[in-house]
């Protein structure tokens, strides 16, 4: 133990000093440029000021010329030129004259939310029009634009005494359309100075407020516009009162002065299309303190970045050391013990080691594949004597065996070698195993394609005929002509006397042992002659009454009753029943002889039924056995019996797969971020084979075993990446992955996209 706790340390120690000198060179590097860009804050601030000023100011210059076109492109209308001269406007037609101007009017406010509205005002007529609106001066002021602390008089005077050209009235609350605003008014004059107008065009200010705090004011600074004379435009954090709407006197560029007792670093830019000033200011005091505070917190964060580092270095270590631990623990022990080599280069020794592995599972498939003709021998044995009793077992056990009787029709026929009789010594026995031998390679040599030989011991070889024709009576007059021409090529062949006994054609491999039943009952009943050598099942006559229930027939029923297969029972039953029925009529002793066969069937199938209530089937037992009851209602008392007990057998085996299946979802999901999870995991606590609980976990949920697993961990690998920050890597070690590669290549199989990519998807979204 302390041997393995040394080995464990000195490879974690290998693992977390790259880690180490990782980290400490990205640290100096990042305390390095830190000190080379540190000096750099002040100038950085005050350019960030000039950059955002400059952005505020291009964006300003490009809706200023906006309004000023849509100005000059009013005041040029012929409409408005025309209605200045108008002094009666609701005299004759000029009510159709104002009601035209009006409806000409473009209402700019659905394409520049800059603009609150405008209006055009006519000193003539005193008229006030504007999109979908016509008022009189004093309605107008009245009911749609009023100033705060501006009279009617002193609001006309501003309009119409003085001729404007480019005029903004600075930021001012006004009540437009009963919402408080505040604006800034450009006004532009048109027409002649006694009759013309001026077109009024109302700023959104809060817009230009909102721009200008995109500027850093820090603490106690405050940023502005004014206009060229110095009038202020639009401001923030600024007392109007203070500075009587005048601009602070600065210097332009970089600047420093003292207002209200305080030191502000000035930027200040001049805008090249109207002249108007944009300042920025911010206490001196307050940007050095960012500057000492970007240090100290760096300082902590470096060293915070380190300490932190230093754990996730060990974390990863132990991380990246943990999956050649645990493969160095399923090495064999002999391997890891006192193995210096290993702890120098533990890659090259695990890759070593499953070369080893690789070459001892050829070594062991190489076996396997020498027991190959013992495992198709055991399949035929099987499959003649009807052990199987789905189809899928029956694929299965081919793809196993290496075999293909993909067919639509088969039948089987045994070969029986004259001459030979017990007791067999060696001598005969060898020359038997000659014989036979020259057969199948006869046989396999020319008619692999449609023939499988099997051998039955002694003097016996079963061959099964499989073709893929639709109809059984034209697959019947090729089989007969197929054995005529087998017969006449093996007696001139090997000069070996030959019967074949040929069984019925059956349409399912499950059903083939039928035909073996019948071709071995023709090779024992039938009478054979040299001058028919070939007979079939059909064409055999029984000389004796007797009754068709042959061991292998029993043997299929009882197996398909303790399956519970229901239906493959009930058809069974029905065939036996016809095979005794047919053309002739059983006699009264035989059919009670029958019965008793019958009786003894449903007793070794209440003796498999363990755990199950059978007191049913015991009472039919003694019911059927009583001679007074008529061999016939016995018989279906006995039939209906063994299709109510293969029915339990049902029940119990629905039962005890449902409680499996229950079980193992349930491990899964709970040991599912474990990346040992696997079909031998599983099998252990099943307590069964692997190749069982693969075939039974697909069986009852439709998924293989790592299908249904990584469509568990893609699951809460996605709510991961969406509800939480980790990063992808420890969200794959999270979920089962033992590298970030492999979770990588599986989420991107099962989603059609990377991790990275699907959590910033959803994001965005």
């Amino acid at each position: 133990m302390k041997d393995t706790s040394g080995k464990q340390a000195s490879l974690l120690i290998r693992f977390f000093i790259p880690y180490a000198l990782i980290l400490f060179s990205a640290l100096l590097v990042g305390w390095f440029a830190y000190n080379k860009t540190s000096d750099l804050v002040e100038s950085e601030t005050m350019k960030s000021s000039t950059a955002v000023l400059g952005q505020i100011r291009e964006a300003l210059d490009r809706r200023l010329a906006e309004i000023e076109t849509i100005a000059r492109q009013m005041s040029s209308e012929p409409k408005v030129q025309s209605f200045q001269f108008v002094k009666d406007p609701f005299g004759g037609k000029n009510p159709y004259s104002l009601w035209d101007l009006e409806k000409s009017l473009f209402d700019y406010r659905m394409f520049n939310h800059f603009i609150v509205d405008y209006y055009v005002a006519f000193k003539n007529n005193g008229m006030f029009i504007s999109p979908r609106k016509v008022y009189t001066m004093k309605q107008f002021y009245d009911l749609q634009l009023h100033y705060d602390g501006l009279t009617q008089e002193e609001w006309r005077s501003r309009l119409f005494d003085t001729y404007h050209y480019k005029t903004y009235m600075p930021g001012t609350p006004v009540v437009y359309e009963g919402k408080h605003y505040s604006v800034v008014s450009f006004m532009q004059s048109f027409g002649l100075k006694g009759s013309g107008g001026v077109i009024t065009v109302l700023i959104n200010n809060e817009q230009i407020q909102e721009m200008l705090r995109n500027i850093d004011s820090e603490q106690g600074g405050f940023a502005y516009i004014a206009d060229q004379n110095g009038n202020l435009i639009s401001h923030i954090g600024l007392d109007e009162d203070s500075i009587n709407l005048k601009a602070l006197p600065t210097k332009g560029g970089f600047s420093q002065l003292t207002w209200n007792g305080q030191e502000m670093l000035v930027t200040e830019t001049t805008s090249a299309y109207n002249g108007w000033t944009y300042v920025s200011a911010q206490p001196k005091a307050v940007v050095l303190e960012k500057a000492y505070y970007i240090k100290e917190l760096t300082l902590t964060v470096f060293l915070l970045a380190l300490i932190l580092g230093l754990m996730i270095a060990a974390y990863f270590a132990y991380r990246s050391s943990r999956p050649f631990l645990k493969l160095l623990q399923m090495l064999p022990v002999s391997r890891t013990e006192d193995n210096p080599y290993m702890l120098r280069n533990t890659v090259d020794y695990i890759r070593s080691s499953v070369s080893d592995l690789i070459e001892r599972h050829d070594a062991l498939k190489g076996r396997l594949d020498e027991q190959l003709p013992q495992m198709r021998s055991v399949f035929f044995d099987r499959l003649l004597k009807g052990g199987y009793t789905s189809m899928r077992d029956v694929e299965a056990a081919l793809e196993h065996s290496r075999i293909d009787l993909r067919s639509s029709q088969y039948a089987v026929v045994i070969l029986r070698l004259r001459g030979y009789h017990a007791p067999y010594n060696e001598e005969i026995l060898t020359e038997m195993d000659i014989v036979k031998l020259g057969i199948r390679d006869r046989i396999e040599e020319s008619l692999h394609h449609c023939v499988i030989v099997h051998d039955l011991g002694e003097n016996l070889l079963a061959l099964m005929l499989h073709d893929t024709e639709i109809n059984s009576d034209d697959f019947m007059i090729k089989m007969r002509s197929l054995l005529r021409e087998i017969y006449e090529d093996l007696t001139g062949e090997t000069g070996a006397g030959l019967y074949l006994a040929a069984g019925g054609v059956q349409t399912r491999l499950t059903e083939l042992y039928r035909s073996f039943s019948e071709a071995k009952f023709v090779l024992q009943h039938a009478r054979w002659h040299e001058s028919d050598p070939i007979l079939y099942h059909k064409d055999v006559e029984l000389t004796v009454p007797s009754y068709f229930y042959p061991s292998d027939v029993e043997l299929r029923l009882i197996q398909l009753v303790k399956s519970g297969n229901k239906a493959e029972t009930e058809q069974h039953l029905q065939q036996i029943q016809e095979k005794n029925a047919g053309d002739r009529q059983l006699p009264l002793v035989v059919e009670r002889l029958f019965a008793h066969e019958l009786c003894g069937t449903l007793i070794k199938c209440c003796e498999q039924a363990a755990g199950a209530d059978i007191a049913e089937e015991a009472e039919t037992v003694l019911k059927a056995a009583d001679p007074a009851i008529p061999p016939v209602e016995a018989i279906e008392m006995l039939s209906s019996s063994l299709l109510s007990l293969c029915s339990k057998n049902e029940e119990r085996k629905k039962s005890h797969n449902d409680d499996l299946t229950n079980r193992l979802i349930a491990y899964i999901d709970v040991h599912y971020p474990e990346s040992e999870l696997s079909l031998t995991v599983l099998a252990r606590e099943a307590r069964t084979s692997e190749a069982y609980v693969s075939y039974f976990f697909k069986e009852q949920t439709g998924l293989n075993f790592s299908d249904y697993l990584e469509n568990i961990r893609m699951r809460e690998a996605k709510r991961l990446l969406l509800e939480s920050g980790k990063p992808v890597s420890e969200i794959a070690a999270a979920v089962g992955y033992l590298s970030l590669n492999t979770f990588s290549r599986a989420f991107k199989r099962a989603n059609g996209m990377s991790a990275t990519e699907y959590r910033r998807n959803h994001e965005a979204g």
